[in-house]
């Protein structure tokens, strides 16, 4: 009877979705592992683009990284590029944020090796097996802050997708594939020539979606805790004009060392922060598969927004375009009070 009532569930979750101003399709398909197909950048042509590998990197000295990289098309307010983007809080508390753009006919990806690099001759990639190694790199100096990282990822968690791994909203496409739900990282990150030698654990997931993140999503929620023996990530979103606010996205949990898919029925904003109201300080996510986790954040590390970058009319001629911003936020969380984990939340305003 469990059994039964287990697989009913999944087939609802496959099942499409009315909102009140759209129709949601899920995945088709079962849970189940990836391939260097899912690595492969989807660089679909559209009137606006974004695509990114994200990844997400805790340390144990409390330093957290966000190293991603990106294609991503704002229309006529700006074309098609490629980039990379670090962001490092470091131990001064404070947290250095480098960008770099190019033209997308310069981007390699390659499936087979797991290799991305948003320039042939910059010093910035991603590379290696992720049955084995993979290893990060980069160096550069910006509006003076030198930054240097060299990680590699070890014992990484086989990645997951759930079906094709396409979420259809309204019009619009979003695609998600979870290639890292848990790694071992060690090696050496650098700021100004402060060289440290690290150890901690890190995720990396591959999003992509054919509109603007404003017209698609309110809110994202990545999250994870402790490691593939027991443990979980996730990568849930709420989306934009969805009446029953029906969340999508999925996870992988790890109980004795099984895994297990993690889907969203619900998740309710209970508290917000009073200096970052963006900020959702406790949310309540009731998976179909667990019991209710209590999110609280318990350091909220920075907040950043890419129209930070912008002057004053720049900002303002760019939030009219595009229709808005994202704004980042991330740090710590404990989960049920008593697990510690780390969260990346997005907000479309």
């Amino acid at each position: 009877m469990k059994s039964f009532f287990f697989r009913f569930l999944f087939i609802l979750f496959l099942l499409p979705v009315s909102l009140s101003a759209q129709t949601v399709y899920f995945p088709v398909g079962s849970f189940g592992d990836s391939d260097g197909q899912d690595f492969a950048a989807k660089n679909i042509q559209s009137k606006y683009f974004n695509e990114l590998w994200t990844y997400h990197v805790q340390l144990d000295n409390g330093v957290q990284l966000i190293y991603t990289f990106s294609i991503n098309d704002f229309g006529s307010f700006k074309g098609r590029v490629t980039g990379v983007k670090l962001s490092v809080t470091w131990t001064d508390g404070n947290t250095y944020v480098v960008n770099k753009e190019y033209n997308p006919a310069t981007l390699v990806v390659e499936p087979d090796s797991n290799y991305i690099r948003p320039h042939p001759e910059r010093p910035y990639w991603g590379k290696g097996s992720f049955d084995d190694k993979h290893r990060l790199f980069f160096h550069n100096t910006n509006d003076g802050v030198q930054y240097d990282l060299d990680l590699t990822f070890t014992n990484i968690a086989k990645g997951k997708t759930m079906g094709d791994g396409v979420y259809k909203v309204g019009n619009n496409e979003l695609g998600m594939a979870l290639l890292i739900p848990h790694a071992d990282v060690k090696g050496m990150v650098a700021i100004n020539g402060d060289t440290l030698n690290v150890t901690g654990v890190g995720y990396m997931d591959h999003i992509y979606q054919n509109n603007l993140s404003s017209e698609i999503i309110d809110r994202s929620y990545r999250i994870k805790t402790g490691d593939a023996e027991n443990g979980m990530f996730f990568h849930f979103l709420t989306l934009r004009k969805a009446g029953l606010q029906t969340p999508i996205g999925y996870g992988v949990g790890y109980r004795n060392g099984l895994e297990y898919l993690i889907t969203p029925s619900s998740i309710e904003r209970v508290e917000s922060g009073q200096e970052t109201p963006e900020l959702d300080r406790y949310v309540k996510i009731k998976p179909y598969q667990t019991d209710v986790l209590n999110v609280r954040v318990k350091k909220h590390m920075d907040t950043y927004s890419l129209l930070n970058e912008l002057g004053g009319i720049k900002r303002f001629v760019a939030k009219k375009v595009i229709g808005g911003e994202l704004i980042e936020m991330n740090g710590t969380v404990t989960i049920n009070k008593d697990q510690l984990g780390y969260f990346y939340y997005l907000v479309a305003k």
